[in-house]
């Protein structure tokens, strides 16, 4: 979560844009932060745990990034170029399924999905 106190972002603020200004490809971001999540393990000790945060971290700053920009900017696109034909078409099938659903359907307790 990057959503840290302000005591800790103080420390950490002044290095951010002068790094960022330093990288001026994909290349240079994928390096900067793979130099500092192992710099980080190393320091910290190379096991279970503290690999495990390492993974976690990456994965949910992945995942907040795609909730916070890339899916806004999809579906900035989707408005403005329009849906893929294939998308719209499972969309409406999905769509027609749910609407068929009786209205005192209950869950499927045997299938787990499907």
């Amino acid at each position: 979560m990057p959503y840290i106190h302000e005591s800790s972002r103080e420390a950490i603020d002044p290095h951010i844009t002068p790094l960022a200004e330093q990288l001026h490809s994909p290349g240079d971001l994928n390096y900067a932060i793979t130099r500092l999540f192992m710099q980080w393990l190393l320091d910290k000790g190379i096991d279970y745990d503290n690999i495990n945060a390492v993974s976690g971290v990456l994965q949910k700053a992945l995942a907040e990034f795609d909730v916070r920009v890339a899916r806004p900017y999809e579906d900035l696109k989707l408005k403005l170029n329009g849906d893929v034909p294939e998308y719209s078409e499972a969309n409406a099938r999905i769509s027609q399924k749910g609407r068929a659903l009786p209205a005192n359907h209950a869950a499927d307790t045997i299938q787990a999905h499907g």
